[in-house]
């Protein structure tokens, strides 16, 4: 299984030029966030592993260490990265972007759910929310799955963009 698409997640875009460095160190987050987001699923990250039949929870220290990385990865997207893209698309199309407001607001509904999730397990572990922590480990897999996706239409908007300014099509 390649790094690009781990336990079904699509990590990675094309890698961009060097102009776009910044989103290749989206791009590597991405990854270090999905393979955090594995292991407190405790998945088999390899073959050999798949054997292993214990589950047992994660460690608090473990669940809070994915928060932070988490709310890091989604802080910067909204503070930094998703305005310098939209930035560059708008500036080099000269006119302002639909695909920004079809893709933020979905962006913005999977920021209100991460932060929920970081609110009700970062700050402490009970055994009452320890019942419920896989199933709200799955529906932060699909909610990260979901931005990820959006994500990515913003930066192929960008690659777009470039390549019918620069004239390449």
């Amino acid at each position: 299984m390649s790094d690009n698409n781990l336990h079904g997640f699509n990590t990675t875009l094309q890698q961009v030029d060097e102009r776009y460095a910044w989103i290749n160190d989206m791009i590597k987050a991405r990854q270090e966030l999905v393979l955090q987001y594995m292991k407190l699923l405790n998945l088999p990250l390899s073959e050999a592993e798949k054997s292993k039949e214990a589950q047992c929870y994660p460690s608090y220290e473990e669940i809070t260490r994915f928060c932070e990385h988490m709310i890091d990865y989604v802080s910067h997207g909204h503070f930094d990265l998703y305005p310098k893209i939209i930035s560059l698309i708008e500036n080099a199309s000269g006119r302002s972007l639909s695909i920004a407001n079809r893709v933020l607001p979905r962006i913005e509904k999977t920021t209100e759910f991460l932060m929920r999730f970081n609110d009700r397990y970062a700050e402490d572990m009970n055994e009452g929310k320890l019942k419920t922590l896989k199933q709200d480990l799955s529906a932060v897999g699909r909610c990260l799955e979901q931005r990820f996706k959006n994500e990515d239409r913003l930066i192929i908007g960008l690659r777009l963009v470039h390549t019918i300014v620069s004239g390449q099509i």
